[in-house]
């Protein structure tokens, strides 16, 4: 999978308000300019924004400068991939736990905004992560995983697998007789399960993972 970076849809209308503004007066707006878009009466709140949109690549700021934002070459990309269309919302449908089987909560919660041009196949939809075990693997609590539709997947594939009514994120292993259903973590054991339940054990496959930089210290999608 390519490393990504992407915004959320608050971020994405400032972002657009940016790109907007540089191309209709060939300058920056100010902080000022921004809050005023964003209908907020102290700078300050605007500045959170920014500071969102600098921390995952899109833009860069020149201290003291009151017109002091640049595009970097992922922002100059995002322009182009939204010139020709190429930008989609992705819906964020629910949590899912990547631990004990406690549980999946679905909780529509807006969209994540991303150039098709980051994936080789288009995503359905997005999940939280909730829980430890596939830390192994790369994927923490509060991650938001990008997940295509289907029933099939291949021997070591990440899939959403529904098991005993629940939801969960885990790698399939497929052995003679057996589906298993393996944890990144140690602290946690093999789902075992029969070859026959595979269709209706597979809802999806995880194409893209995307991690907050304010709630887990990175800021890339991969």
């Amino acid at each position: 999978m390519r490393e990504t970076k992407a915004l959320t849809s608050r971020q994405r209308e400032v972002f657009e308000f940016i790109l907007k503004w540089m191309r209709e007066t060939r300058l920056p707006p100010t902080l000022s300019e921004v809050a005023q878009f964003l209908g907020v009466p102290y700078p300050k709140s605007a500045a959170t924004h920014l500071d969102a949109l600098e921390k995952k690549g899109f833009i860069q700021r020149s201290p003291g400068k009151a017109r002091g934002i640049l595009l970097t070459p992922l922002g100059e990309s995002y322009q182009m991939d939204r010139l020709v269309e190429n930008i989609v919302e992705i819906p964020i449908v629910g949590r899912i736990r990547a631990g004990r089987l406690t549980g999946s909560e679905i909780v529509p919660d807006g969209t994540l905004a991303v150039p098709l041009s980051l994936f080789s196949e288009k995503p359905d939809f997005v999940l939280q992560i909730r829980g430890d075990s596939m830390n192994g693997a790369g994927i923490l609590d509060g991650d938001m995983a990008f997940i295509r539709k289907t029933r099939e997947a291949r021997n070591g594939d990440l899939i959403v697998a529904h098991i005993q009514g629940e939801m969960t994120l885990k790698q399939l292993i497929v052995e003679k007789r057996q589906i298993i259903l393996r944890a990144a973590n140690p602290l946690y054991a093999d789902i075992r399960v029969s070859p026959d339940d595979e269709a209706a054990l597979v809802q999806g496959k995880m194409i893209g993972l995307f991690r907050d930089q304010r709630t887990n210290g990175g800021r890339n999608w991969s």
